[in-house]
């Protein structure tokens, strides 16, 4: 075992959405950080028993909840006693609410030694326990959590998203019917089936029609251009059928089917529920 003394590095992890995620890794030395492994699967029991082999590692622990400390933090333990006289603390910064006491959750997060000063470098986050609870922790395992999924999945480290706007649950309903009737569209092409086609493009037009409506209301221009391009690509595949000119119609379905890619990674947000929604305009 290394002698030398194990500490951590804090980094702020900006991802796609809003939400920004806190990781940890560890350090031996200088040099560039490896790309972080997959979550190594534990319990409580094991880090607190062996923290030396998780430190510095992703990992996914399991656990009885035991104490909620601050709005944040908690400590977690296997639900009985053990020779150790106290349970892993889990720090949590994004926690949304507290678990219930005395019931199962899965933490996902950096395995760390607890060093009050370590945290104090997290940036937007302040330790909200006393120091003389910080105090009796030091120096014991702890895990910085960016999940905390509770017995009935919910993630507990992750922000709710707001409510969508009337407007903005219409085009949602609006676009839940997109891609099935896009769907359909490529299988009627496919099978050369000239009425199928046909129904399909005729509901595509009508949608592509709103489709557009709201982007202009948004005043989200190039988003707008390919709802339109959209619309015209279902009028082409539409008459290109009705003239039994299946490869155009099949060149044709391709390219809507781009063209909502294209839309959907320029203008579509992923939310923490897994839900999407429209990115507001810049």
């Amino acid at each position: 075992m290394r002698s030398s003394r194990l500490f951590v590095r804090l980094f702020a992890v900006a991802a796609c959405l809003p939400l920004v995620g806190i990781v940890l890794v560890a350090q031996r030395g200088g040099g560039a950080a490896p790309a972080a492994p997959p979550p190594v699967p534990i319990t409580a029991s094991s880090l607190a028993a062996h923290p030396l082999s998780y430190v510095g590692r992703n990992v996914t622990m399991m656990g009885t909840v035991a104490q909620q400390l601050s709005p944040t933090i908690f400590t977690i333990d296997q639900g009985q006693a053990t020779a150790l006289s106290l349970p892993v603390l889990v720090i949590a910064p994004t926690l949304t609410g507290p678990p219930a006491a005395r019931t199962y959750v899965s933490v996902i997060g950096a395995a760390v030694l607890f060093d009050p000063a370590d945290v104090s470098k997290l940036k937007g986050y302040t330790l909200d326990i006393p120091a003389d609870v910080a105090a009796k922790y030091s120096g014991r395992p702890a895990v910085f959590a960016t999940s905390v999924v509770a017995a009935d999945l919910t993630d507990l480290a992750k922000k709710k998203p707001v409510p969508l706007t009337p407007e903005e649950q219409a085009f949602s309903e609006l676009m839940k019917k997109v891609n099935p009737a896009s769907m359909a569209l490529r299988t009627g092409v496919t099978a050369s089936n000239s009425q199928a086609t046909h129904d399909r493009a005729v509901e595509l037009k009508a949608l592509f029609a709103d489709v557009q409506a709201f982007f202009k209301k948004r005043g989200i221009a190039d988003a707008e251009g390919w709802a339109g391009e959209a619309l015209k690509l279902s009028e082409t595949v539409d008459a290109a059928a009705a003239a039994s000119k299946w490869p155009e119609a099949t060149a044709a379905a391709t390219s809507l089917n781009q063209m909502c890619t294209t839309c959907h990674a320029a203008h579509r947000d992923r939310q923490d529920d897994g839900t999407y929604r429209v990115k507001a305009p810049r």
